[in-house]
């Protein structure tokens, strides 16, 4: 292992150096550079320059900067387009083999014309004309609804959030078959894996985001993530000047406030911005649930109760500052994330275990720093760097020695030393370092090598004051993982390719029960695995694009799966690396017709073969994370949108998804055993819905009684097909839970003034007061209502 481990990093150290002498081998080009900015000097994204009389050219990228090359010598235009911009022409003089930098060239935004025909691509939609197989969503349509990130996420086919019950329950993210930590979370680009249980998608509001990206099989190199089947990245927002308050209340005793802005000196390059979300809940909604007498144990039946013990708040602040576009760095951020929730527990993995006086919280506090500079040295070679420490502590504590009902009823427990399920104030502290490292060199305008390394060490220590001798809070236990990628990526008019390889390692030190003598083993578990893939699309007209991508990817063990948390997930030291051969094939098509209607079609299949596939089941008291064999995914998703006039607007989309366990045997649960047969070969996994849907209409009004203002009426479906709680092939049909049919719907009305400065929005989720369930019949909210108000400033 340790020469194969040597001969791997001599490989990647002579790629590393290869990547950074490539500018010294390469021959000089004629290479121009620059950046597009508005009249309020912010960078403008996805802007086309031009060099006139040839076809030489290139679109601005987030930071709204270009880069030319192969540009003829001499005297030469360059022409700026795009959508809602006046045309702007920019003399400049190319000397042979040298670099030509070109001054700040400014744009005015939104041409005021009696109409406007736009020709350029919105930042969502060429996020979408990617190689990768990818759904995006523009959230400034969201900013003054009430929503979180989840809702949006849960709207996108593939996707589907399944949440344990109201504001700040645990939920259960599914990718298109894949969930939990198969999928990975970024924001910018940046994991949030250590970022804590407040700053999660159910809870960030949409005001900070920007757009949201949902990555479906093969990712970007630079995210640098162990994912098995796809990754969401939350863009937040790039305004350089901007302040944006707003607070909404609503059913449940619901209130949830954020504050977000930015400040940058545009000559000194000084910037400082802020992310901010407060949230509180009773969560006292209604459930129909299961009430037992408590002096008799006598089974009462099912009655309508309100949750009496679910309360929920969470505050989350992220900071930077630093300095933008200066000649030292595009960007060089200090930060620090401060997170925090409270929350009781209501009820355990399902809905017939009762508590009323259990609680958690977490606290966290992560420094970190961000650095990005292009052209490093030499003209094409890009660096950008992210460090973080994170310090997490979860806490959970069950010391009341009392057993309750559904009515808010309670006995003392039979030990007085109990506590509703064993009595504890267990603490679990994460200590994490992360770095993400990123190398990009571009040979020219057309082709990109990229390499990027990530790592992550994490400590952890648990100790409970209730139970000081336990032997097993008394090992300090810890997971370092690196994952190193090398990629090249191709870009012409009608296609564009990327392919790559990756490289996992990780060791994982923690303790097993010695089954001779009862006490505990240290162990030392190291995987080293190999990944590889790509992804290639091409315009077969243009407005007909055709996707395919490939990968053999792993996805290494985090460590509340291997180390469980002593309450509701039990641990299981043997997880191995799970891997999968994901396939995804998809056509996108865009028509418009009648002059102002637009419609979008999209077609996508995907297939995964998966090994040593991680899967969650259920084993009262607790769920355990174990290792199945093979399970094989097959799918269908459709997706299309209508748009009239920007008046109104339509989507739909469906999903269905086969996923089953593809072992023919079973391990003996005997040493030297044989293999046992596996009766639920080629059966439904369970507990995962397999046909989901979303649709939606709505109408976009302007000037509506006052000139400045804007009305917005939205009405969204969502339909979960029934499917089985357990194995469908074990036990007959009408003993097998089942979690029926989910069909909700939702509206939302808003109306602004003054150019989107002052804002009000009324909603209404689960109109017809449903009974919906979510991950193993836990009931959500019923019918709820929302009122919120914003103050948006945009100097």
């Amino acid at each position: 292992m340790k020469r194969k481990n040597k001969r791997v990093f001599g490989w990647y150290l002579a790629a590393v150096i290869i990547l950074i002498n490539l500018p010294l081998f390469s021959q000089a080009q004629n290479i121009v550079s620059g950046r597009i900015i508005d009249t309020q000097n912010t960078p403008v994204s996805f802007i086309a320059v031009l060099v006139k009389g040839t076809t030489i050219g290139a679109y601005t990228d987030d930071d709204g900067k270009y880069r030319l090359t192969d540009v003829p010598s001499g005297k030469q235009t360059l022409v700026v387009s795009g959508a809602g911009i006046q045309k702007v022409s920019q003399d400049i003089n190319v000397i042979p083999g040298k670099a030509t930098s070109v001054p700040d060239i400014q744009v005015t935004n939104y041409v005021e014309l009696d109409e406007v025909v736009v020709v350029g691509k919105s930042e969502a939609r060429r996020q979408q004309e990617q190689a990768f197989a990818i759904s995006v969503a523009d959230l400034s349509k969201n900013y003054n609804t009430s929503v979180d990130i989840g809702t949006i996420t849960n709207r996108m086919a593939g996707v589907k959030l399944r949440v344990n019950g109201g504001v700040g329950s645990d939920y259960n993210f599914t990718l298109n078959g894949f969930s939990g930590r198969q999928v990975k979370f970024f924001m910018d680009g940046l994991a949030m894996d250590n970022f804590g249980d407040a700053f999660s998608i159910n809870n960030l509001p949409a005001n900070m985001v920007e757009r949201v990206e949902v990555y479906k099989g093969v990712l970007p190199v630079g995210l640098g993530a162990d994912a098995l089947g796809g990754a969401v990245n939350v863009i937040t927002r790039k305004t350089a000047n901007y302040l944006d308050v707003s607070y909404s209340f609503g059913s449940f005793n619901t209130h949830k406030a954020s504050i977000n802005g930015a400040y940058t000196n545009e000559k000194t390059g000084f910037t400082a911005r802020l992310t901010s979300f407060l949230n509180y809940s009773d969560n006292n909604y209604k459930v129909y649930v299961p009430v037992i007498d408590l002096e008799s144990g006598q089974k009462l039946g099912n009655q309508w109760v309100k949750r009496f013990h679910d309360g929920y708040k969470s505050l989350g602040v992220r900071l930077e500052t630093g300095f933008v576009n200066r000649s030292f760095a595009d960007y060089l951020l200090a930060g620090v994330i401060v997170a925090g929730n409270d929350k009781d527990i209501q009820n355990g993995v399902v809905m017939d275990l009762v508590y009323g006086a259990r609680t958690t919280d977490s606290r966290s506090v992560i420094p970190m720093l961000r650095y990005k500079k292009s052209d490093l040295f030499v003209e094409g070679l890009g660096l950008s760097f992210y460090g973080s420490y994170s310090d997490v502590d979860n806490n959970s504590t069950d010391t009341v020695p009392r057993r309750y009902n559904w009515l808010g009823e309670w006995v003392p427990n039979a030990s007085a030393s109990s506590g509703e399920r064993t009595r504890s104030q267990l603490r679990i502290n994460n200590r994490e370092w992360r770095t993400n490292t990123s190398l990009d060199y571009t040979l020219n305008q057309y082709h990109t090598l990229s390499l990027n390394h990530v790592y992550s060490g994490l400590t952890r220590k648990v100790s409970d004051v209730e139970d000081p001798a336990n032997d097993y809070n008394k090992i300090p236990q810890s997971i370092d993982k690196h994952i190193l990628g090398l990629g090249w990526m191709a870009k012409y008019t009608r296609w564009n390719a990327t392919v790559f390889g990756k490289l996992y390692e990780m060791k994982g030190k923690t303790y097993v029960t010695n089954t001779h003598t009862s006490g505990l083993e240290n162990i030392t578990n190291h995987y080293t695995e190999y990944g590889y893939g790509g992804a290639f699309t091409y315009f077969l007209l243009p407005k007909l694009q055709a996707k395919v991508s490939y990968e053999h990817t792993y996805r290494l063990p985090e460590a509340f799966e291997m180390f469980g948390d002593n309450q509701e997930n039990s641990r299981n030291a043997d997880l191995k690396p799970e891997s999968s051969d994901n396939v995804n094939v998809g056509l996108m098509y865009e028509v418009d017709f009648l002059r102002k209607n637009t419609l979008q079609f999209e077609l996508g299949l995907l297939y995964r073969n998966s090994k040593d596939f991680i899967h969650r089941e259920l084993k009262q008291p607790s769920m355990i994370y174990i290792n199945l064999g093979k399970v094989l995914t097959k799918g269908l998703e459709f997706n299309t949108q209508y748009t009239w006039n920007s008046l109104i607007h339509a989507s739909m989309n469906v999903t269905y998804q086969h996923i089953t366990d593809n072992r023919k045997t079973t391990p003996s649960q005997t040493i030297g055993g044989t293999e046992n047969e596996n009766f639920n070969y080629k059966e439904k996994l369970p507990n995962i819905p397999y046909l989901f849907g979303n649709g939606n209409i709505g109408l976009n009004k302007k000037d509506i009684f006052i000139k400045g203002s804007e009305l917005t009426v939205d009405y969204f479906l969502n339909y979960v097909k029934e499917y089985y709680l357990s194995w469908p092939g074990l036990g007959s049909k009408d003993s097998k839970d089942q979690i029926p049919k989910q069909l909700s719907h939702d509206v939302s009305v808003g109306y602004s003034l003054c150019n989107g400065r002052y804002n009000f929005a009324l909603s209404c989720d689960n109109i017809t007061d449903e009974m919906l369930y979510d991950n193993f019949k836990l009931q959500k909210p019923g019918r709820s209502f929302t009122v919120k108000f914003r103050y948006y400033l945009n100097k």
